[in-house]
């Protein structure tokens, strides 16, 4: 009895030992995958920045360049991250920024979710980051005085903000929604003072006498 109890014992080890190992092996795939997906996440990071930049700075030719590089990056994203999304939104997040940012700028269209072509939840978070982008041109074009593009910037921005102020839920539900709401209204109406400065800086001087 004593020998057949222990030969089932070494059964059960040599099932358990494979087990672990399979953990193992299943655990190293798992930590290579997060590694491809956190080094491509840093780098659709920093090019969505780069092309915002390039943007802001009217190098126009080149941001497309380095938008189409970003498409190509987006979908090898989507095709790794599965399970893995945690990490990759602010990737996401960064991507949708750039390209509504150069829909506005460039053809004076925002952006739909179906057209960026990332989570509803990177969608609006980026979507709502666009608005610091447009208020840095509003601020730009007030310089070389360009009112009517000022005016249309802004325009752009309310209706960012107008749309999406009713989108009120809990931390839990969207981390970050409700601070980039209020950063959006305030930095509305830093942009909407600025504009209204250069108007009565501007106005026809009226003569008392």
């Amino acid at each position: 009895m004593a020998r057949s109890s222990l030969s089932g014992l070494g059964d059960v080890m040599d099932g358990f030992t494979d087990d672990i190992e399979n953990i193992g092996s299943y655990l190293v795939k798992k930590q290579e995958n997060f590694d491809r997906v956190a080094r491509l996440s840093r780098d659709i990071i920093r090019n969505s920045g780069k092309m915002i930049t390039m943007l802001h700075n009217g190098k126009i030719a080149d941001a497309s360049l380095v938008g189409s590089q970003l498409h190509e990056e987006i979908h090898e994203l989507k095709r790794i991250d599965a399970g893995m999304e945690y990490y990759s939104l602010q990737a996401y997040q960064e991507y949708a920024e750039a390209m509504i940012f150069s829909s506005i700028k460039n053809n004076g269209t925002i952006l739909r979710v179906s057209e960026v072509g990332v989570s509803e939840d990177a969608y609006i978070l980026g979507l709502l980051d666009v608005v610091g982008e447009l208020k840095r041109e509003i601020f730009e074009a007030l310089r070389v005085r360009e009112i009517d593009l000022a005016n249309k910037f802004f325009d752009n921005m309310k209706h960012i903000y107008d749309t999406t102020r009713s989108l009120r839920f809990a931390e839990a539900t969207l981390q970050g929604l409700r601070k980039k709401q209020d950063v959006a209204r305030i930095q509305i109406e830093n942009a909407g003072n600025e504009i209204l400065y250069f108007d009565a800086a501007n106005s026809p001087k009226q003569d008392n006498h």
